[in-house]
């Protein structure tokens, strides 16, 4: 008996051990690597300059990731319904009110110079952009453009002259648009390409537009679609040589050279119908892939240099999608909370897992009287995940409780950390860089 009980006892421990093992909250702040040396741990790790922003309701935090140490906050929350975007420096939060007509730059005071960083005030910047429904917003290599759905018109905004007191960002009228749901990218080539809506748009498209034409530097249109005209258009993705927009009829490519060409629907899946075609985008600059959705199928892997794309994730069940910092790796996290990291250059599976974490808030738009239109629910996928976001290292989880931020490991999603904050948040931003090369703290600017 007393055998027994020792085999039964035995066996409670081992099912147990192996249950926590198995577990994303069992991470090990400093493991033993048995040899007298200092453990390495995520504060080792993670580069000092990555910062997450901390969004409640009348107040926005940020912290240094690696040390969880708070540099500042500013008593005033994001304004209610409005969308926020980091820059690509990592410096901003772009904060798009399309219902009060307004876009504002929320300033975490971190300053990027590649191979280091200087940490400056947190604050709301003193200014403030005024355009008619500003709505659809990129950002390719500090060069950002915000598309105005009220006339058509396009606001450029120079990441480097944000810091500037005098800076004033530029709005384009554009000559024969008119308003709709639109959005325009800035090229390398310091050219944009912008949509317009055709005169007689399609029934059921009569919000977006047909087709994509380009704009100089100075906001001349050159009024030539390449003779791509499609039903109807949403989303871009952009890497600076190349754009994509996706469509009802595929996707239109646009590059450098001033070429505009569609990539056809791929197969019998896709086609102009609700949730068939591809109507959200992401990218990268470093990344020669884009990424694009459409939300009864799934994830599609395109490659704008080849013209080619293919199914890379079959199913309705996306709930966000993301790239790293430095657009390495590509991240899909679908409605089981299931994370999938790919090589965001090759599209290859790296590794994948089931992660506990906090609901995503409805949108304003799921309440809203078109809360069921195929416009709601395009506009919805775009936004930026509030509960999950990635350094190049490490992916933050805002876990369920919404006060413990877990950090996994981005290349086999292995929980190493945990974050514990005194009070629940909103959700959370990435902000921030990680350095590359040779750091050079004194260098003098």
């Amino acid at each position: 008996m007393k055998q027994s009980i020792l085999k039964l006892t035995t066996l409670l421990f081992i099912t147990t051990l192996i249950i926590s093992c198995s577990s994303d909250d069992d991470a090990t702040s400093n493991p033993d690597v048995g040899n007298g040396e200092e453990p390495v741990t995520f504060s080792d790790l993670e580069d000092e300059w990555v910062r997450l922003s901390l969004i409640r309701e009348d107040k926005i935090e940020v912290m240094q990731a690696a040390k969880e140490e708070m540099i500042g906050s500013v008593e005033t929350g994001m304004p209610q319904d409005a969308r926020y975007y980091p820059t690509n420096s990592g410096r901003y939060l772009t904060v798009v009110n399309r219902g009060e007509n307004k876009v504002l730059f929320f300033d975490t005071g971190v300053i990027n110079h590649t191979d280091h960083g200087h940490q400056q005030q947190v604050r709301w910047l003193d200014l403030t952009l005024e355009t008619a429904v500003p709505t659809h917003f990129t950002s390719v290599n500090g060069n950002m453009v915000i598309f105005n759905d009220g006339d058509g018109s396009i606001t450029y905004v120079e990441e480097d002259g944000l810091e500037l007191p005098a800076y004033t960002p530029k709005t384009m009228q554009l000559e024969n648009t008119k308003g709709h749901h639109g959005v325009g990218i800035a090229l390398n080539n310091g050219k944009f390409a912008v949509t317009f809506q055709s005169d007689t748009p399609p029934a059921g498209y009569e919000w977006g537009p047909q087709m994509v034409k380009y704009v100089t530097s100075e906001g001349a249109v050159i009024d030539n679609n390449g003779g791509v005209l499609v039903e109807g258009i949403h989303g871009s993705a952009n890497n600076g040589s190349y754009g994509g927009f996706g469509s009802t009829d595929g996707i239109i490519i646009v590059d450098n050279q001033d070429n505009i060409d569609l990539i056809p629907n791929v197969d019998d899946n896709l086609r102009n119908e609700r949730g068939y075609w591809i109507g959200t985008l992401k990218s990268h600059a470093n990344s020669k892939l884009f990424y694009g959705r459409a939300s009864n199928i799934g994830i599609y892997a395109i490659d704008p240099e080849k013209k080619s794309m293919n199914l890379l994730y079959e199913g309705s069940d996306v709930k966000s999608d993301m790239l790293s910092f430095h657009g390495e790796y590509y991240l899909l996290h679908t409605e089981d909370n299931k994370i999938r990291v790919y090589d965001a250059n090759t599209s290859t599976l790296i590794t994948e897992r089931v992660v506990e974490m906090a609901d995503i808030p409805d949108s304003p738009l799921a309440s809203s009287k078109f809360a069921n239109s195929e416009i709601a629910q395009l506009k919805q996928q775009e936004q930026e995940s509030p509960v999950l976001v990635c350094s190049d290292q490490y992916l933050y989880v805002l876990a369920p409780n919404r006060t413990d931020i877990k950090v996994l490991s981005i290349t086999d999603l292995k929980h190493v950390h945990t974050i514990r904050l005194e009070n629940a948040v909103k959700g959370i931003a990435k902000n921030g860089f990680t350095t590359e090369g040779e750091g050079n703290p004194d260098h003098q600017h």
